[in-house]
């Protein structure tokens, strides 16, 4: 027989679910050094408990990270182009208590081909490729200040960047006002939930869970005025990722049997700021 508990069931529904996060990121750009200051939050609107409580849970941190951004120019205007971002700092942790110092990182890997089109007074400059993005936050054997036990997660997106640069000529031909657009086309992704770290003592049979993503869309926009050795601008990023899809597991708690369903909710993550970079 099983037996169930909902407010024991509750409580480790909490422990799966984060529904807001957002930090302040620094960072400098390889090839082009960069000053950027901006905000990233990620957020589950729609997130309840079994009972039909809304859930509020904030994680907030400042990232230090550096930045790689190339193209590579062909003679018939086709161009290659790569960019690979890393950001790394500790989260602060609100919700079922409070926590801080909780190691986090995440990179994007981005590559792509395209073509330069030259119009009169300005380029346009279609582009098509691939990305991956990667995110780890290392929770494992902490609890919060009210004895919430945390876990390691890890989030993977692959993707297809479709995007356009625009060009134009600025200050007599000495600077460039450079607009780039990008949707990112969401083509899988998986969520990590270390859970295995709960079992010991009070629990046991707790599985690590792969929760697999498979629709969603991202967004991307820069503007940056461009002199010969620096430049600055402002920029947003954009991530609506669907429900994965649900994994459900048997556990014990003292002896006694419970189901456990985990899923990652549908949730939006948006990232804006100001960059300012010296090319050198």
């Amino acid at each position: 027989l099983f037996r169930f508990n909902t407010l024991t069931f509750r409580h480790f529904l909490l422990l799966l679910e984060i529904d807001y996060q957002k930090f302040l990121s620094l960072g400098v750009v390889l090839k082009i050094r960069s000053d950027q200051l901006s905000s990233y939050a990620y957020t589950e609107p729609n997130l309840t408990d079994v009972t039909g409580t809304t859930m509020s849970v904030n994680m907030n941190a400042t990232n230090i990270g550096i930045e790689h951004f190339g193209t590579y120019s062909f003679q018939n205007n086709w161009f290659l182009m790569d960019q690979l971002d890393y950001n790394t700092g500790n989260v602060s942790y609100s919700g079922s208590g409070t926590q801080s110092g909780i190691p986090q990182y995440y990179f994007n890997l981005k590559g792509a081909v395209g073509y330069d089109f030259a119009f009169e007074g300005f380029n346009l400059s279609p582009y098509i490729g691939i990305g991956y993005r990667y995110l780890s936050q290392q929770w494992g054997n902490t609890t919060t200040s009210t004895g919430a036990a945390g876990y390691n997660r890890q989030s993977t997106y692959n993707y297809i960047p479709i995007g356009v640069i625009h060009r134009v000529a600025m200050n007599g031909n000495k600077a460039t006002l450079e607009t780039m657009l990008e949707y990112d086309y969401f083509i899988s992704g998986n969520q990590f939930s270390g859970l295995s770290v709960l079992n010991g003592g009070t629990f046991a049979g707790i599985p690590d869970v792969n929760n697999k993503q498979s629709s969603g869309y991202g967004l991307n926009l820069s503007v940056m005025y461009k002199q010969e050795k620096w430049g600055f601008g402002p920029y947003v990023k954009y991530w609506n990722i669907g429900q994965s899809d649900s994994v459900s597991a048997i556990f014990t708690k003292n002896g006694a049997r419970f189901l456990g369903t985990v899923f990652e909710p549908a949730n939006n993550t948006v990232e804006y700021g100001v960059k300012v970079v010296y090319l050198f």
